[in-house]
C-alpha cells in the first residue's frame, strides 16, 4: 500500500507508476499541507503503509521542520519507506543533505518527467535507491574534510619511511666513518713514533760524534782507546 503528499502534476505521475507496478494507493493529499498535522489528523494506520511519497513542494513547513518531521515519522513507522520528491532541487539543498545524513536515500531531485518516473520506479522496487546512488546528496564540506584527512594520513605514512631511511643513512655513514677515523689516528701515532725515533737517533749520533771528536782531539784519551782495543 502507498500514500502520498504531492501536487496535482506529480500526483498523476505517481498514480501512473503505481498502476503499472500494481501498488494500491490508500490515501492522497493534493494540496499544500503541514506534514506533522497531516500525520496527526489523517485517518489512516501508517503501519499498513509500505511507501510514503512526500513532494517537498507540497509542504508548508520550514526546512528544519521538514527534516525533523520526516525523521520522527521514520522512527514511529519503521516499516514504511519514505520517498522524497524534490523536483529541480539542488543536490546540496539543506533538506536533502540532512536527510541523506540521517539515512534517507530514496531522494529524487530530477526535473524531467521521464527521469523522475524512472527514479520513482527504482524507489518503489524491492531494494529501492541505494546509498551509492544517492551519494551526490552528501555534504561537500564533509567530503573535503574527509579527503583532507586522508591526504594528511597518506603524507604521514609517506614521511615515516623517509625518516627511517634518513636515520639509517646517518647510521651507515657513521659506521663508514669509523674505519676512516681509526686509520687517521693510527697514521698520527705512527708519525709521532717516527719523529721520536728520529730524534733519538739524532741524539745518539750527536753523542757518538761528540765522543769521537773528543777522542781524536785528546791525545791521552786516544792512546787509552787504542790500548783498550789492542791497537797499540
Amino acid at each position: 500500500m502507498l500514500s502520498y503528499i504531492a501536487n496535482i502534476d506529480t500526483a498523476q505521475l505517481i498514480q501512473k507508476v503505481c498502476k503499472r507496478k500494481n501498488i494500491l494507493i490508500l490515501n492522497t493529499q493534493d494540496i499544500k499541507t503541514d506534514l506533522s498535522q497531516y500525520v496527526k489528523e489523517i485517518k489512516i494506520n501508517f503501519n499498513l503503509i509500505k511507501y510514503l511519497i512526500i513532494d517537498l513542494n507540497s509542504l508548508t513547513n520550514s526546512e528544519m521542520e521538514i527534516v525533523e518531521n520526516i525523521y520522527n515519522f521514520s522512527k514511529l513507522y519503521t516499516k514504511t519507506r519514505i520517498i522524497i520528491l524534490a523536483p529541480n532541487y539542488d543536490e546540496q539543498n539543506i533538506i536533502l543533505t540532512n536527510l541523506y545524513d540521517l539515512g534517507f536515500y530514496n531522494i529524487i531531485n530530477e526535473f524531467e518527467i521521464d527521469k523522475i518516473e524512472n527514479k520513482l520506479n527504482i524507489a518503489l522496487s524491492e531494494v529501492g535507491i541505494q546509498k551509492n546512488d544517492a551519494k551526490r546528496f552528501k555534504k561537500r564540506e564533509e567530503v573535503i574534510q574527509k579527503d583532507s584527512k586522508i591526504k594528511n594520513l597518506i603524507d604521514k605514512i609517506k614521511s615515516k619511511p623517509r625518516k627511517k631511511k634518513a636515520t639509517k643513512k646517518i647510521k651507515e655513514e657513521s659506521k663508514n666513518d669509523m674505519p676512516s677515523n681509526s686509520v687517521y689516528l693510527f697514521s698520527l701515532l705512527l708519525e709521532a713514533v717516527t719523529r721520536i725515533v728520529k730524534f733519538i737517533c739524532y741524539v745518539i749520533i750527536f753523542v757518538l760524534t761528540s765522543i769521537g771528536l773528543t777522542i781524536l782531539l785528546n791525545r791521552e784519551l786516544r792512546e787509552l782507546v787504542f790500548q783498550i782495543f789492542g791497537l797499540k
